[in-house]
């Protein structure tokens, strides 16, 4: 994970962003694309956290199965990152970014909003 924080919309409402880098995988580079072009389709979230020195590793397990077949794992260091994941879980959604967020105004770049679990999040969470 790069980094998180929250993303102000077009329309002025603050979304819980995860940038990640996903240079070496070109299937989840491309998942907003495709999203954007063939419907948002299914996505499921499992998340589970599990501890690490001081403070605690949470993982958050995403899995597409339409209109592609993707999964993949998004790493959270806690306590550092927990904000994005309470943001995520008040809203019920996180954005996830894979290009920089510094030039997403002048870019306009797709990102993936994906849905989640929120009692699930919330009971993963230490």
């Amino acid at each position: 994970m790069r980094q998180t924080g929250l993303t102000l919309s077009a329309a002025g409402e603050e979304l819980p962003t995860a940038v990640v880098d996903a240079s070496g995988h070109p299937e989840v580079a491309d998942l907003a694309r495709v999203h954007a072009v063939e419907g948002v389709g299914k996505i499921a979230t499992k998340a589970m956290c599990v501890p690490r020195g001081r403070g605690h590793l949470f993982l958050l397990a995403v899995t597409v199965t339409s209109p592609v077949i993707c999964t993949f794992v998004l790493q959270f260091s806690l306590p550092d990152q927990r904000r994005v994941l309470e943001e995520g879980a008040r809203t019920g959604h996180l954005v996830i970014a894979t290009t920089d967020p510094a030039k997403a105004g002048s870019e306009k770049p797709n990102w993936l909003t994906i849905n989640l679990d929120t009692e699930l999040l919330l009971d993963a969470l230490p």
